[in-house]
């Protein structure tokens, strides 16, 4: 996982760094063993310096980083070294800042987005009521072309999408949000008819294995899920002081844990930008 704004931090240590800065790096990874990147969003948001995940302009490049061009030889860079490049992408909200889309054509409900958002309780996120509508066919076909947009305009090698859990309902407790599944199962059935070697990541974090099975069997069509079954048991264990406080059944069951059989349906880390 690379943030992009500090991992190419020139050598006076001015931030954000940018495209070409990181791709002067790429020999230090390469001779570390990675084979694969996954970038912090890229897309153009809020500010020079940001996390990436309050995206303002999803098909645009953020400027601080650099231009188009730059990216793609960032990605033609990686791949000269047999890196992988996958974005991470946001949709369960925009924003919620610098948003042009909202209120688009001076239409509202409750004063709320417009035609781009939801107008109801739908909107709300933790992030702010900037919830796009999954249910309107151009907002879905928006969504769903970005992803693809990635792929073929910058040759990337597949994505993770963010915080999946609040495309597919509104909070935690739910209520679903049925558009927003089925959203997701057209997002990666067309991955797959266009792109069948790429890789689909979804971050959920509810341990949910339909996510991972296939649209046909009335999954999400996700190739892989961020773990949350592995990261929290083993990071405990390794930080708590006494080793009578230390669970190894928990440690064994971390190592085990999976979805539907396949062992590559799961991503499992220690450190994340969380």
């Amino acid at each position: 996982e690379m943030h992009l704004g500090t991992f190419g931090t020139a050598g006076d240590g001015s931030l954000p760094a940018n495209f070409d800065e990181a791709r002067a790096k790429l020999d230090h990874l390469d001779d570390l063993g990675i084979n694969a990147i996954q970038l912090m969003p890229v897309a153009e948001f809020a500010g020079g310096i940001s996390w990436g995940y309050n995206p303002s302009f999803p098909y645009a490049i953020e400027s601080d980083y650099g231009t188009p061009v730059d990216f793609k030889e960032f990605v033609d860079a990686a791949h000269a070294r047999g890196i992988a490049v996958f974005c991470d992408l946001v949709f369960n909200h925009l924003g919620p800042s610098d948003l042009d889309l909202w209120q688009y054509d001076g239409w509202s409900v409750n004063n709320a987005g417009g035609i781009y958002f939801y107008q109801d309780f739908r909107a709300n996120t933790p992030w702010g009521n900037t919830r796009p509508d999954f249910g309107r066919g151009e907002v879905r076909t928006w969504i769903r072309d970005n992803v693809l947009y990635w792929m073929r305009e910058y040759r990337t090698d597949g994505h993770r999408m963010d915080g999946t859990k609040y495309i597919r309902k509104v909070d935690l407790a739910g209520p679903e949000i049925p558009e927003g599944w089925s959203l997701l199962q057209w997002i990666n059935d067309s991955v797959n008819a266009e792109f069948p070697d790429k890789i689909s990541i979804c971050e959920d974090l509810d341990n949910n294995a339909w996510l991972t099975k296939t649209t046909g069997a009335g999954g999400a069509g996700f190739d892989s899920q961020w773990e949350a079954q592995f990261y929290w048991p083993v990071r405990g264990n390794l930080i708590t002081q006494n080793d009578a406080d230390r669970d190894m059944w928990a440690i064994r069951n971390a190592i085990v844990a999976g979805y539907n059989g396949d062992a590559f349906q799961r991503v499992i880390y220690t450190e994340s930008h969380d």
